[in-house]
């Protein structure tokens, strides 16, 4: 069943824990961490990212995607991920998104408040959050580009004026993660995250969550934090287990047979993000 992710995040802050957040780019992706999350009893958010999926027209993913969540007997939430225009976020809720996130970090501040402001009028008038980040998660999950661009960490100072002016029910912020995989030595400063935390009770979010040591996760919860995105992290061994799957003596694998083993791969992923974020037998906080 559908819910708005604000409304996931909410309870995951009241509860401690972290809603664990994956891409479901495709139906092996999301059926993968659907059947995870159903068995492990935990709520679970599917993204749909543009930039990371240009070979795949939303209206034509997103639809498949609510399907499928809307038929599973946890609660999730569909979101636009990295919407970078007020267009694409009317598109997503024209298909029936009732989450959508819209990036204005690469903007100026005032830039950023006017267009998100402007994006959650129009969300708030057909029923749906907005997500919204302050500050710059740096990095990349796209191929060809660079992850090792610094991004700009969030400034405790302008929350409050961020949220008040724009109205966004959830708010990704920058303490040092990046999207895409860590290199070199790992920096995040949850004590940032406990300073923003202390001034709003906006859900906070983590873009850039993938690759960490598994003990960093708990104190990034602990710190405030109620939502953590996954993609590079989880997808860079999917090429050397299909290889191991299939085996080198078959040469032609029916692709039905990789089908499955895509499917697999990405419940055993999802189990293990489930784990980490301490979302597992969490459906009993939701109410159906």
């Amino acid at each position: 069943m559908i819910y708005k992710l604000s409304e996931l995040q909410k309870i995951a802050r009241e509860n401690r824990f972290a809603i664990p957040h994956v891409l479901g780019g495709n139906l092996e992706m999301t059926y993968g961490a659907i059947k995870a999350a159903q068995e492990m009893e935990s709520p679970l958010a599917l993204g749909f990212a543009p930039e990371v999926f240009a070979s795949l027209p939303m209206a034509m993913v997103m639809p498949a995607i609510m399907n499928a969540a809307r038929e599973a007997n946890i609660p999730i939430a569909v979101q636009l991920e990295h919407g970078k225009s007020y267009e694409q976020a009317a598109e997503a809720i024209s298909l029936g998104a009732i989450s959508v996130m819209y990036d204005g970090s690469d903007l100026t501040y005032e830039d950023n408040v006017r267009n998100t402001a402007e994006v959650v009028r129009m969300a708030h008038a057909f029923g749906a959050c907005v997500e919204a980040e302050l500050g710059h998660v740096g990095g990349s999950a796209v191929r060809g580009t660079s992850n090792t661009s610094l991004g700009k960490k969030t400034d405790p100072d302008l929350v409050v004026d961020f949220v008040k002016r724009t109205g966004v029910d959830t708010l990704a912020v920058s303490f040092g993660n990046v999207h895409g995989h860590y290199q070199g030595p790992v920096d995040i400063d949850t004590d940032l995250v406990r300073m923003i935390t202390k001034v709003t009770d906006v859900p906070l979010v983590m873009h850039g969550g993938s690759g960490l040591p598994d003990e960093v996760y708990r104190g990034i919860v602990e710190a405030g934090i109620s939502n953590i995105h996954f993609y590079s992290g989880v997808v860079k061994d999917i090429w050397s287990e299909l290889k191991r799957k299939v085996g080198p003596e078959d040469l032609f694998p029916p692709f039905h047979e990789i089908v499955s083993y895509n499917i697999d791969f990405f419940e055993e992923k999802t189990k293990k993000i489930i784990q980490l974020l301490g979302s597992e037998n969490m459906i009993k906080c939701f109410s159906y």
